[in-house]
């Protein structure tokens, strides 16, 4: 087989700049690390990598929420195939490269997909790397989800537009691949949105309704192969969605949380003109109130790829129309609440399903990319064949390039005055870091402009060189294509915060004492300290981290097997909403402190002293500011004990104690005076069966969220065992799907011998 060396050259050239660009992580002792990805991911994949290693699928999680499904939340990524490097390869390490490894696919399918679309290599070559280096994909490395499943968009519109033109079986095939691993990377809005972009595709391009109708057959074909291999997964998550928050609180506010403030439109030139969250202490509400978003770091793709997609329309206008279009359609989407249009979009099967609407940029980010790509390879044709073309291009660049340079010198000689209108709008109050930010903000966006403006005139320079013909056409791309590398990489290298290593090993205070306890008990923080536990304060991002840690905030405990009342996850259970929220806010937690008790709660976690008599407080610290008072509650019940017709508990009626408590299969014996039921404090969840003494039983809600069985006077022995139909059928339907692929891919190639 003839290898392709230009093809090898620029594969081997994206390999040597993702290795270069997180070359810090690629030993394993830091951790790429930002927000949910630390206190997320990371808990979660190795809670799902600790329990494949035991020989079980990892279905369900009992340290969050009282208990809660795993792999029907797609976060873990169970079934898509590239998270086998979780058990090849050191966790920390595997956590990395899992990471790294797409930031190497998106350059790669990118380019394949450019060169599909017929632009020359160092155009394509050009698009790899600012889609792979663009603010939005650097950004979502801390929801790797979305990185997941981003990559795999330039694919999926090269097969899909290969169907369109041949309309071959294989091409519908592998459609369906690719739109399942596309799903099973772990973010459905990726793949919703997807779909409706190829539907407008085939619409736009396919030349008639009898052409489109048959693209879309094809799409549909692939769609169900795609949903065949899935069903595994889709099941699952369909069922977890049935009883979740999603449904309790399909309202608009929450469907609109993190919405992209219009305002800023502005960072796409300036990348993080309002101050970058990603470093710590990075902006301020302050100033700005509260219409950040923190969700996307920076929708930066450079500035000269900005001005490439103007240059599109040159090439091809009827594609670079649509292209405009959809990333127009997918930026207004993204301002969510900000606009009157999202009313309407709210409308939209599915939509209402979706949680911030900033994630919709993916596709704004995907479109510019291919736009700007495409008017770079008309900018290098054009040097060959229509230079007369280039001046008038070359003069509206360099003049630009000059009034920028006008406009930064006023802004540097006005600074302290710019200064000093923005930090009126301070209350004189606030401590003097505030301030120091402000300046620093400042500062920062003027040197933001001194760079566009060199990389404007540096590329005026190349230009004009190239059209004089002092450098080849090459030598003009790829120094271009080495500026705009440039320019990515100083701005996205902030973005992907290092974490070290031992933030995820060392034990603090507050964990130490909750591994001292002996039995099975939960332990619960208060509305207060967890909004708290949102920010991070400390000497610099690791050591916050490790305060959060120590402050017991959401899914740390997870590896140490510790059992939190509350957790995180993208999609809640229903129970939080109307059980939760109600019950132990701070005005009404003394009143309902009881349900704790009931609810196997041992250890409190508060910001602020508990006024309830029994608690012993074992801890009390001050740091950053920020108190933390740690109960212990000696009232607090077993996980399962013995209840009357009420459901209270009954200790004269008998008692019970567990015998085995693992993820899926709880044993639990019971011995019974009279007549009575077993409660457990674990939630009352579709998959959960029950046996009493090796028969199947019926198990009831109780206290609205947990389970109760009904037992006779004597001893019996009691076993919950999670076992979803939901992931059988799903499972069933997913292999016979796989077989059938690979019986059609074996009849396909005897045929075509």
């Amino acid at each position: 087989m003839k290898i392709d060396k230009q093809a090898f050259a620029v594969v081997s050239v994206f390999l040597v700049l993702v290795l270069l660009f997180f070359f810090r992580f690629l030993s394993g002792d830091q951790i790429i690390g930002f927000k949910d990805l630390t206190r997320y991911f990371y808990p979660l994949r190795h809670l799902m990598v600790e329990q494949v290693r035991v020989g079980s699928f990892p279905l369900w999680n009992p340290y969050i929420f009282c208990g809660y499904p795993l792999l029907a939340t797609l976060q873990i990524c169970f079934f898509y195939p590239l998270s086998a490097i979780y058990y090849l390869l050191p966790f920390n390490l595997a956590f990395n490269y899992y990471i790294i490894l797409h930031y190497f696919l998106a350059a790669v399918f990118m380019y394949w997909m450019l060169r599909h679309f017929e632009l020359n290599r160092f155009s394509s070559l050009f698009g790899g790397i600012v889609f792979a280096f663009s603010g939005y994909l650097l950004s979502v490395s801390n929801m790797n989800t979305s990185l997941s499943s981003v990559v795999w968009l330039p694919v999926i519109l090269l097969i899909f537009d290969r169907i369109m033109r041949g309309r071959k079986l294989k091409d519908v095939v592998f459609l369906g691949i690719f739109l399942a691993l596309q799903f099973l990377g772990g973010e459905p809005t990726v793949i919703y949105v997807t779909l409706w972009f190829l539907i407008a595709y085939a619409a736009v391009f396919s030349g008639g309704w009898k052409a489109f109708s048959r693209n879309i057959g094809g799409m549909i074909l692939s769609g169900m192969i795609a949903l065949g291999l899935v069903a595994v997964q889709l099941f699952p998550f369909l069922e977890l969605v049935k009883h979740s928050d999603r449904i309790l609180r399909g309202a608009y506010e929450m469907a609109t949380i993190r919405s992209f403030p219009p305002r800023e439109i502005i960072t796409f030139v300036f990348p993080y003109f309002f101050g970058n969250p990603a470093q710590f202490g990075g902006y301020t509400a302050t100033l700005l109130g509260k219409t950040i978003q923190d969700w996307l770091i920076s929708p930066y793709l450079g500035i000269l790829p900005l001005i490439f997609v103007f240059l599109s329309f040159r090439r091809d206008r009827k594609l670079s129309l649509f292209l405009a279009m959809a990333a127009a359609v997918s930026l207004v989407l993204s301002f969510g609440k900000y606009t009157p249009f999202y009313r309407l979009a709210y409308l939209f099967p599915g939509v209402s399903l979706i949680r911030y609407p900033v994630k919709y940029l993916f596709m704004t980010t995907f479109c510019l990319v291919v736009l700007a790509a495409h008017g770079f390879d008309w900018l290098y044709s054009a040097l060959d064949e229509s230079k007369d073309k280039i001046l008038p291009f070359f003069k509206v660049v360099f003049a630009l390039s000059v009034v920028l340079g006008l406009i930064f010198m006023l802004i540097y000689f006005c600074r302290l005055q710019i200064f000093l209108f923005l930090s009126q709008k301070y209350s004189s109050a606030l401590p003097k870091y505030f301030f120091n930010l402000l300046a620093s903000i400042i500062e920062f966006n003027l040197l933001s402009l001194l760079f566009i403006i060199f990389y404007l005139f540096a590329f005026s320079l190349l230009l004009y060189m190239a059209f004089r013909g002092k450098i080849k056409r090459s030598i003009f791309a790829l120094l271009v294509t080495a500026l705009v590398t440039a320019d990515l990489f100083s701005n996205g290298s902030s973005i992907i915060v290092p974490v070290r290593r031992e933030v995820f090993e060392k034990v603090p205070k507050n964990i130490e004492i909750l591994l001292k306890e002996k039995g099975i008990y939960r332990f619960f923080y208060t509305p207060e300290l967890e909004q708290e536990n949102r920010s991070t304060f400390g000497e610099d991002y690791s050591s916050a981290l490790l305060e959060s840690k120590d402050n017991l905030a959401a899914n740390w405990h997870i590896p140490y097997h510790l059992f939190d009342f509350l957790g995180y996850e993208s999609i809640k259970p229903a129970w939080l909403y109307y059980s939760y929220e109600p019950y132990f806010k701070k005005e009404g937690i003394k009143d309902n402190f009881r349900y704790l008790s009931l609810f196997n709660v041992k250890y409190i976690a508060a910001a602020e002293e508990l006024d309830v008599p029994y608690l012993k407080l074992l801890r009390h610290k001050s740091k950053y500011g920020r108190t933390l008072y740690l109960y212990e509650n000696p009232r607090a019940l077993p996980r399962a004990y013995i209840v009357d017709a009420e459901c209270e508990p009954a200790p004269s009626l008998g008692r019970s104690s567990i015998l085995k408590y693992s993820p899926a299969e709880i044993i639990v014996t019971a011995e019974l005076l009279k007549e009575g039921a077993l409660f457990i404090s674990e939630p009352f969840y579709p998959g959960w069966r029950v046996y009493v003494d090796g028969k199947r039983a019926l198990s009831f809600r109780a206290r609205n969220f947990f389970r109760k069985v009904n037992l006779t006077s004597g001893r019996h022995r009691v076993r919950f065992v999670y076992a979803p139909f939901s992931f059988r059928a799903g499972g069933y339907i997913s292999l016979a799907t796989i077989l059938g692929l690979m019986l059609g891919g074996i009849a396909y190639f005897r045929k075509n011998k």
